[in-house]
């Protein structure tokens, strides 16, 4: 063990210091000690004590060893952006923020695209859709009871003819579905939304989540940045914004007909995820052993299967 001994630093003190009534020069070093003190010590009335500190025999100062940290290196991590399908990146978005065993309400199943690469069985799976005659504005669950809703509506308007062929039709399913909204186009689209999410927020427990899909549009020749606007307006209803996960499709976009490019042309979509908070605690993020793991081949039991086109709204 090396020794250590005390060493005392003085000087006198110069014009900055006071005089006090006595005559006698008072001042504190760092360490609170006056030169009153000093003086008992030995040391001549007028001197001050600069610096009082341990010093090894060694003249260095003794170094702690630092605390290792803890966990492992890895790259095998979720990320915030992927080219591929839903179905393809909505197991990495659900596994980081829902742990197995938790309940969980699609909204918009339908053909449940989805889920084709999470296992039956990990999740307590509630699933509705405008097929089996559940508005998503309108849930039939109890409050407070579900762990997470999951949300994937049609995300533009499709003004006619053959545009936005692989995004559903707003208009055909919720024109005459309880719209609740005479607005029209995308802000039509938004009220949807927004109405949902008001609903979601009734039926989440809190500390649950709310995966939500869109994507952005141009509309009327005006950018609309849809996942924005949900940011925005889900804050004012209490919902924290979580993560945000970039869905690039694959393949190159096209149109039928162009006589001049204004914007640009939409080639990605969003995953949004939304906390319904617990009173002021943070989220830390799951445990190891309560997080779904991941393959990106499709779960054996459940397979592809072609879709209905009337029903690929519901994915």
């Amino acid at each position: 063990m090396v020794g250590v001994g005390l060493r005392f630093v003085v000087r006198r003190p110069s014009s900055m210091f006071a005089q006090t009534s006595r005559g006698t020069s008072r001042t504190r070093s760092t360490w609170g000690l006056s030169v009153d003190t000093c003086s008992a010590w030995g040391y001549q009335s007028g001197m001050t004590v600069e610096a009082l500190r341990p010093v090894p025999a060694s003249g260095t100062p003794p170094r702690q060893k630092r605390k290792p940290p803890s966990g492992a290196a890895t790259n095998d991590l979720v990320l915030s952006a992927y080219v591929g399908t839903n179905d393809l990146v909505f197991p990495h978005v659900i596994s980081l923020y829902v742990p197995v065993g938790a309940t969980v309400a699609d909204v918009t199943y339908g053909k449940g695209v989805f889920w084709r690469r999470v296992p039956k069985g990990v999740y307590n799976l509630v699933t509705s859709d405008l097929a089996s005659g559940v508005d998503c504005r309108r849930l039939p669950h109890a409050d407070c009871s579900m762990d997470c809703v999951v949300f994937d509506p049609p995300y533009m308007h499709t003004p006619g003819g053959t545009a936005h062929v692989g995004h559903q039709n707003f208009e055909a399913y919720y024109k005459n579905n309880v719209s609740q909204s005479e607005k029209k186009y995308h802000d039509a689209v938004l009220d949807l939304y927004f109405g949902a999410a008001r609903e979601a927020w009734r039926v989440l427990r809190e500390g649950g989540f709310y995966i939500v899909k869109c994507q952005d549009e141009v509309c009327a020749n005006r950018q609309r940045l849809s996942h924005v606007e949900i940011i925005n307006e889900l804050g004012r209803y209490g919902f924290i914004i979580e993560d945000l996960f970039v869905v690039l499709r694959n393949g190159k976009p096209g149109v039928s007909c162009i006589l001049r490019q204004a914007h640009a042309r939409k080639n990605n979509s969003y995953f949004l995820v939304f906390l319904k908070p617990k009173g002021k605690r943070r989220w830390m993020g799951l445990e190891p052993m309560d997080r779904l793991t991941v393959h990106d081949k499709p779960a054996p039991t459940a397979p592809i299967k072609e879709q209905e086109p009337v029903l690929d709204l519901f994915r």
